[in-house]
């Protein structure tokens, strides 16, 4: 039998049949229920039509059963092999967002590809694919009204906006500009919320038609008011779809608001808005991570009892470049991370700066750029990544964690382990102590693969 080659979804001007795109949005609506929904999953096995049909869902669930009913061995339906295509874009698509665009800046470049290697390493595969490792993410409020109790990144309470006036307008034109002219390509794979709800800025299409015009993306919009506005969220779907952005998304935090928005949206409507499901009961669990740390560790300290590691996964944060506060005039150069006591909010703060004007930050950015090398410098002290344990075998070492293990071996490796295994030393003077079995430059070599594996220490 031949292999069936489906259409393209995602390009926002894709002419695909409208049964087409109808099929693939009905059975997202279905599969998005079945995630959010325990007692739906519990009983759907007993009655699978007659039960998809009581909670409004038009799919058949039979056509579907390979996406909800694991381990039978069924031929997949033409439905099921149009969903796989869609799901095979979305992860394309996730890993293009990661890996399709450089920086003119060597040192950001580097640094930001080391930091995609670390999170593979230190969160496992599937985290670590998971995120995009944006470049620029933009708060253009001070704080959140939704209130979320789990936010991983601790949003504080909703206390301004940074309104599109001409002062304003002007200084964010000349922001993104600057950011254009040094990061390049990478920028335009950003997005303008972080601990924030981009629909609590009235203006905020105003500076995503900004960002489009300098940075030559329209910004990925996630939203955890749907239902506010149904009006300006469907018009701003449509500018976005317009602009050439792919997917947006709404955080969902409870059953009865998806059916809500179940209500108020057709499935063709939401076929490129994903779910992000966050109610008790979900098919995914929530990210161990800012608010829902604090709230874990409290309960941890009142009961003495211990979460399962299996409840976590660590970070919502996806950024490893700039986290650009516009109300307050400052910026960070963050990347994703495991929360723990240091990192409650699941990512680090490499640099911090404030500006006056776009001119100022064009200069501290230059700076912090400045800061990010492409190579070890000879004369800095280096050490491992202190999640990372280090064994001596025969021949060499081995790095492990609970993620990760890489064996090294050859000449000069046993020797280069211990010294890597004892206090801080700069690159030129382990170099110079195993000179007898390696040269100078293989060994400086060899501890710049370890660099650029994301495997040395550059925690701040």
């Amino acid at each position: 039998m031949l292999a069936v080659e489906f259409p393209a979804l995602l390009p926002p001007d894709s002419r695909v049949e409208p049964d087409y795109r109808r099929d693939v949005a009905l059975t997202k609506r279905f599969l998005e229920y079945w995630c959010a929904d325990p007692a739906f999953r519990a009983a759907l096995p007993s009655d699978p039509r007659g039960v998809a049909l009581a909670h409004g869902l038009q799919a058949d669930p039979e056509a579907l059963r390979p996406l909800w009913s694991f381990g039978e061995q069924q031929s997949p339906s033409l439905s099921v092999q149009r969903y796989r295509s869609f799901m095979a874009e979305k992860l394309n698509y996730r890993g293009f967002l990661r890996n399709a665009f450089g920086a003119p800046h060597g040192g950001f470049r580097a640094w930001r590809e080391r930091q995609i290697r670390r999170c593979f390493g230190q969160l496992g595969a599937a985290k670590g694919d998971s995120l995009v490792h944006a470049s620029l993410a933009v708060e253009l409020t001070q704080g959140c009204s939704v209130g979320c109790w789990f936010c991983g990144i601790s949003a504080l309470k909703l206390s301004g906006n940074w309104d599109y006036t001409p002062a304003h307008q002007a200084l964010w034109n000349g922001v993104l500009t600057a950011i254009r002219e040094q990061l390049g390509e990478a920028s335009a794979r950003g997005f303008c919320y972080w601990a924030t709800d981009p629909l609590d800025n009235p203006d905020y299409e105003k500076f995503c038609l900004d960002f489009h015009s300098r940075l030559g993306r329209f910004p990925q919009t996630t939203t955890a008011q749907p239902l506010k506005d149904p009006a300006r969220w469907r018009q701003l779907h449509q500018l976005s779809r317009a602009h050439g952005n792919e997917i947006d998304r709404f955080s969902v935090l409870t059953l009865g608001g998806l059916k809500k928005i179940f209500a108020e949206y057709t499935p063709e409507e939401l076929l490129f808005v994903e779910l992000v499901l966050q109610m008790d009961g979900a098919w995914a669990g929530k990210a161990f991570a800012g608010k829902a740390r604090h709230k874990v560790e409290k309960w941890k300290k009142s009961t003495g009892q211990e979460v399962p590691s299996s409840d976590t996964t660590s970070t919502i944060a996806c950024v490893s470049g700039l986290l650009l506060r516009m109300p307050e005039r400052s910026f960070e150069l963050v990347s994703p991370c495991a929360a723990d006591e240091r990192w409650p909010n699941g990512y680090r703060i490499h640099a911090r700066r404030e500006f006056e004007d776009a001119e100022d930050f064009a200069r501290q950015l230059k700076e912090v750029l400045q800061t990010l090398s492409e190579r070890l410098p000879l004369d800095v002290p280096i050490r491992l990544r202190r999640d990372l344990v280090l064994e001596l075998t025969e021949s060499g070492f081995t790095l492990t964690n609970h993620y990760y293990r890489q064996s090294f071996s050859g000449p000069a490796m046993r020797q280069l382990g211990q010294l890597l295994s004892q206090a801080e030393a700069t690159p030129l003077e382990l170099a110079l102590r195993v000179e007898a079995v390696s040269s100078l430059q293989e060994t400086l070599m060899f501890l710049n693969q370890l660099l650029a594996g994301g495997l040395l220490d550059d925690e701040p």
